[in-house]
């Protein structure tokens, strides 16, 4: 039977982990030393659907502490930021030969990967936790996975992973073609540091029409670059494809009762990163990827390009989210575009 490393066990990894242990695999986390010692101590705290449950997980904060095994299946689960970084610790420890899967925002993770490990494979994660304590994390939206190898197949590596984490309760997507399903992903995420910028949770962006339009109109931006780049995203099957969520969120019909309890709203990573003052976010690897690709192919990325600058320095300043209003953030796109 496969052993999971969870590298990176912050909400995402931890939920994933939760899943997995609960089904009988034999799983491991590895993270952030007080998030750690928390498990350690009382176990798992994982609130899902108005459920509170304690769960008896292993958990370690170095890597070192592990033996690693011929069985091991390697789940990365960091910021994408912190991706090359914890690809040295991991290849220092298992062999290029051992199966590595990103689930994570951004899409040059694998690429990274790849360059150290030969089984590399892409996951998307489309469902949304909240890190409220060490200890204690909650599942608040969503439970798709997609999976697939990189950059391109299929295989009996990701089928099993896939069939695991169905057994866990997710929603899982095999695809030959997980890269485009990523760059899906991407698009919706250049919102997050508008998000961030604002201090909204997604609900709350999505049913304001000041915030929604401002939405709509980075996602447009971030579209058009992708098409210019001869880029295809690919919506997982139970989406709508992006020209039509555009089309859908700029209508207002992605309204959804947004007056939730602070645990229960879902804010985005950057959101997150910027409330704990962790001094780096992954706007670089989401809306800097948008400028790139600008860059190289001539298109011009006002939007992406203020968002990335915005939220870089409020990053470095450790300041909180929530530094502009609506109105100074229309205010800037308008000036941006000049």
């Amino acid at each position: 039977m496969a052993r999971y490393i969870i590298y990176g066990a912050g909400a995402i990894g931890s939920i994933l982990g939760a899943g997995l242990y609960r089904t009988g695999q034999d799983v491991v986390l590895v993270g952030r030393g007080r998030h750690v010692e928390a498990i350690r101590r009382d176990g798992l705290q994982l609130r899902a659907q108005g459920q509170l449950r304690q769960i008896k997980i292993n958990a370690v904060d170095d890597l070192a502490k592990l033996k690693p095994k011929v069985e091991d299946r390697l789940v990365l689960t960091v910021k994408a930021q912190h991706t090359a970084d914890a690809a040295r610790t991991l290849v220092s420890a298992y062999l290029p030969t051992t199966p590595i899967v990103a689930l994570q925002n951004a899409i040059r993770n694998e690429e990274i990967l790849a360059n150290r490990f030969q089984c590399v494979y892409g996951g998307l994660v489309e469902f949304s936790g909240n890190f409220l304590e060490p200890g204690l994390v909650e599942h608040t939206r969503n439970n798709l996975v997609a999976i697939g190898k990189f950059p391109q197949g299929f295989d009996s590596v990701a089928d099993a992973l896939a069939a695991d984490l169905e057994k866990a309760g997710f929603q899982v997507e095999r695809s030959e073609n997980v890269m485009d399903i990523k760059w899906w992903k991407l698009v919706l995420n250049t919102n997050n540091a508008l998000l961030a910028l604002l201090g909204c949770w997604l609900q709350k962006g999505q049913s304001d029409p000041e915030i929604y339009s401002l939405m709509a109109d980075v996602m447009e931006e971030s579209l058009g670059v992708l098409r210019r780049a001869g880029i295809h995203p690919q919506a997982p099957a139970e989406f709508p494809p992006l020209d039509l969520a555009i089309q859908k969120l700029r209508a207002g019909e992605t309204s959804c009762d947004y007056d939730l309890p602070p645990e229960e709203r879902t804010y985005p990573s950057t959101w997150q990163d910027l409330q704990l003052k962790r001094g780096s976010t992954e706007v670089e690897f989401l809306n800097g990827e948008i400028e790139r690709l600008g860059k190289e192919h001539g298109v011009l990325t006002p939007l992406n390009s203020l968002l990335l600058r915005l939220v870089s320095a409020m990053a470095l300043n450790r300041e909180l989210p929530g530094k502009y209003s609506p109105q100074e953030i229309k205010s800037l796109f308008e000036e941006a575009k000049l």
